[in-house]
């Protein structure tokens, strides 16, 4: 995903659940034609009142308190990530006067996940986009909810490599992990994932918070794996001096690539395809080894109240539309997961989306990332990033 996050949305932080660890957790919401006849009203006599008058979604309440159901949604931050989710959000509201939809893409995962386990029933949002990283790190806290799809019938337009195995949120598109770097100091690209720990680029990376599949690459080429990172995190130690500089936010992560102060890391196609269309000196390199295939939508937090999950799976259903999942394909710059999106004359000319889910990718254990991500984190930081 791209990023506000050190994967997607959100540095990794310790995991705590109030789940089992990696099954999510599952909640029988109230009907959600009962709510949105009301336009989502928070106070119980509103409710019921709507519920009796029959309003279509939307509808403004006629009585009880007034106020409005708030629901708090976390794009993701920098490129044209937000474009989509802002757009949807005025006209949702638009529609449905009893329901405020507050954008705040400044909560990353670790400032999620401590909230959620400092009250699982208070969340710092609702919605949440996020990457296949994210989306597995919140299921193995329980953070996120595993969803019902028959409340979202518009899944049935996905692709089937794109349905969520336990329909731990709701993917709309897949962007692909893979090298980004400076033209104008690297004219010709890179070919390999060894390039980045090559003696070569000492004092040439840039990385956003922990790159868990730059650790799982140089584990999976040096005789490990996903469940044995140890190699991995040996050799990031013995090549620390290659990474430059750690960032944190995506405005950073492009100012240090474009000026070409750390001009080599790994990033999205997406995201650094975005950042060329405005001007910057960026290249993307599909390596010979295969490039991450990132699953990206979104996520409900599990500690929605039943009227917020109501309207979050309408939201959901709503964003699956053709409209809105083609403009979040389009902005977003992803190969679509809805059999309703198509590809525009854009995408067609990038091949690595134009060839769609069926060619080389690096093979990605989910769950496993999900269970490790928060040793993996404690692990870099202490291990390598002390030693830059």
């Amino acid at each position: 995903m791209h990023s506000n996050t050190d994967s997607s949305n959100g540095d990794k932080a310790a995991a705590g659940a109030t789940s089992p660890a990696g099954e999510g957790t599952s909640r029988t919401p109230v009907s959600r034609r009962s709510l949105l006849a009301g336009g989502g009203a928070v106070a119980a006599g509103l409710f019921l009142a709507a519920c009796a008058s029959n309003k279509q979604p939307g509808a403004s309440a006629s009585s009880g308190s007034g106020k409005k159901l708030t629901i708090t949604m976390t794009p993701f931050a920098g490129a044209d990530l937000g474009v989509m989710p802002r757009e949807f959000a005025k006209e949702y509201q638009d529609k449905h006067p009893n329901v405020q939809i507050k954008i705040d893409d400044t909560l990353n995962l670790a400032k999620q996940t401590a909230a959620y386990q400092a009250g699982p029933h208070k969340p710092l949002n609702n919605l949440v986009f996020s990457n296949g990283g994210a989306t597995a790190t919140g299921k193995a806290t329980g953070m996120y909810l595993k969803l019902d799809y028959s409340k979202i019938p518009n899944t049935a337009q996905l692709h089937p490599q794109f349905v969520e195995r336990d329909h731990c949120g709701v993917v709309f598109g897949a962007d692909q992990m893979g090298l980004v770097y400076n033209t104008k100091t690297y004219p010709k690209g890179f070919e390999s994932w060894t390039d980045l720990w090559s003696p070569d680029q000492r004092g040439k990376l840039c990385f956003f918070t922990v790159p868990w599949w730059a650790i799982g690459m140089a584990a999976n080429l040096n005789g490990g794996g996903w469940d044995n990172m140890d190699p991995g995190f040996e050799l990031w130690i013995e090549h620390a001096k290659n990474i430059r500089t750690i960032v944190t936010a995506n405005p950073q992560f492009l100012n240090v690539l474009s000026t070409s102060e750390a001009p080599l890391t790994s990033h999205y196609l997406g995201t650094s395809t975005a950042w060329r269309s405005q001007g910057a000196p960026l290249g993307y390199s599909r390596p010979t080894e295969g490039a991450f295939f990132d699953p990206v939508g979104v996520n409900i937090n599990s500690g929605s109240s039943d009227d917020q999950l109501e309207v979050c799976y309408d939201i959901v259903n709503e964003m699956l539309q053709p409209k809105w999942n083609q403009r979040w394909v389009d902005t977003s710059i992803q190969i679509p997961a809805s059999s309703t999106s198509k590809l525009a004359s854009k995408l067609k000319a990038i091949p690595a989306i134009a060839a769609g889910p069926d060619q080389k990718f690096v093979d990605v254990d989910w769950d496993t990332v999900g269970k490790n991500m928060a040793a993996w984190t404690a692990r870099w930081n202490e291990e390598v990033v002390s030693k830059i």
